[in-house]
């Protein structure tokens, strides 16, 4: 779709274009999810330690729990704390790459003259867009399968993967810009 402004790289007028509808409705949700995870740690913190608590005490094992009662206390504490980290990171990185996403797409769908290359990188960009969701599991795989496990899993299997799919989106982005303003010319 068309939109009616149009801008200028090096005298080429660019006309602005709106991204797939399915990549405005993964944004829109990022950022809807990212708002309210804040909203819920506001409000619902202390439930949250407890359920995070309860979840420790019933994964005894995944946790190195020994039965003594200051080690198990502060193995806990650890634990608890990590997923309230990972809720934290998944709310402040959910509000940005939301945003990012919307806004990269968005010039992807203007500026890539090339289609194969326009698919190519809103896929790579939908993927970095769901970031954030590693947070998420970080924070559940750190209660649920003890806090180094889940950490590990999340690192590696999540944020990794997508994390690079959007750095890997964003320079190609960047990359198209070029080779597209080199081809135009001053």
């Amino acid at each position: 779709m068309l939109l009616s402004r149009h801008f200028r790289i090096r005298g080429d007028p660019i006309a602005l274009r709106r991204p797939p509808l399915a990549i405005v409705l993964v944004a829109v949700l990022v950022i809807a999810l990212g708002e309210t995870s804040g909203a819920a740690m506001s409000q619902l913190r202390p439930m949250i330690d407890r359920y995070a608590t309860a979840r420790v005490n019933a994964n005894p094992t995944a946790h190195g729990l020994s039965g003594s009662a200051e080690y198990d206390d502060e193995v806990r504490a650890r634990a608890v704390y990590t997923a309230e980290v990972g809720l934290s990171f998944f709310h402040t990185h959910a509000e940005g790459l939301g945003l990012i996403l919307f806004f990269a797409s968005t010039l992807v769908a203007s500026a890539v003259p090339w289609r194969r290359a326009r698919a190519a990188l809103h896929a790579l960009l939908t993927a970095g867009g769901l970031f954030p969701l590693g947070y998420l599991v970080y924070g559940v795989g750190a209660v649920e399968l003890g806090r180094d496990t889940g950490i590990e899993l999340a690192e590696r299997w999540v944020l990794t993967p997508l994390g690079s799919a959007a750095i890997a989106g964003l320079v190609g982005l960047a990359l198209l810009l070029a080779v597209r303003s080199r081809r135009i010319g001053p």
